[in-house]
């Protein structure tokens, strides 16, 4: 059986993580595991330390979890709770690795301000750590029920692992990969057969049946920066959810160059998958 992490500080957001993990685990019949990292919701302000602040800590948490898990959309559904003492956000992947988690579901607002530029948001430190496929989703009207993923992709051979996990990701969720390309202005502008050279050995190396005619399969949007042209293709495209690789860039590497991923996921309204390379 498969299994699906969700990270809950109790919030709005970490309630649409969760309709949106149990929509996916009734679909590909998974298991839910549910963890909080002390001290990390509202009104709390310190970890506990002492034992008598961890017994009362502990009874706190399960009896939030006992609230936050009284919903109808539950039934049927196999979950279980994780209260986590020494976990941040960055290291999300050593717990996902420890319970084989096939996917991490996370509530997002987005960082705005200064704080996007000096720490990220929660769910980008997770993006940026975790070797497990990350899927951000925002307190929205926005109902998961996912038909179309937008792969967007630079198509690179560094990509490749991360293309064949996104399609475990589409097969797993049932749903259907529309590919897409972001040809930019300036030096790094391709002309239609540079970007045909490019895809046809990505394809190629991705063991693709018929790489000539995959090429066909790639829509290509122009646009200023990466991030306004998958934003932008996607609202346009009525995309379902967005996929793209990241680096999982971090320390100066990351604070300098950023990552378009990390951004995305921190701006976009759609939900949005992302997989380390």
């Amino acid at each position: 059986m498969k299994t699906i992490l969700i990270p809950v500080d109790f919030s709005s957001t970490s309630n649409k993580a969760l309709e949106v993990g149990v929509t996916i685990a009734k679909r590909i019949k998974a298991k839910i595991v549910l963890t909080h990292m002390a001290g990390v919701e509202n009104g709390l302000n310190k970890e506990p330390n002492t034992a008598e602040e961890v017994v009362f800590y502990s009874r706190l948490i399960g009896k939030k979890f006992e609230e936050f898990l009284d919903r109808p959309f539950l039934e049927n559904v196999e979950y279980d709770t994780v209260l986590k003492q020494h976990l941040d956000f960055g290291s999300m992947n050593d717990f996902a690795k420890e319970i084989d988690a096939s996917l991490i579901v996370m509530g997002s607002n987005g960082a705005k301000g200064m704080t996007e530029i000096l720490k990220g948001s929660n769910a980008e430190k997770v993006v940026r750590s975790s070797e497990v496929p990350v899927l951000v989703v925002k307190d929205n009207d926005i109902n998961f029920a996912p038909e179309r993923i937008l792969y967007a992709s630079d198509f690179h051979l560094e990509t490749v692992g991360a293309y064949h996990r996104i399609i475990e990701a589409a097969t797993m969720l049932n749903a259907r990969i529309d590919f897409l390309y972001i040809n930019l202005p300036g030096k790094n502008f391709k002309s239609t057969s540079q970007m045909d050279e490019t895809l046809l050995n990505f394809f190629s190396e991705v063991k693709h049946p018929d790489p000539v005619a995959a090429i066909k399969t790639v829509n290509r949007y122009a646009d200023h920066t990466v991030e306004k042209g998958v934003m932008n293709y996607a609202s346009l495209s009525a995309a379902d959810v967005i996929a793209i690789p990241t680096h999982g860039r971090t320390g100066l590497s990351h604070f300098f160059q950023g990552s378009i991923s990390e951004d995305i996921a921190n701006h976009s309204v759609v939900p949005v998958l992302t997989v380390k390379m």
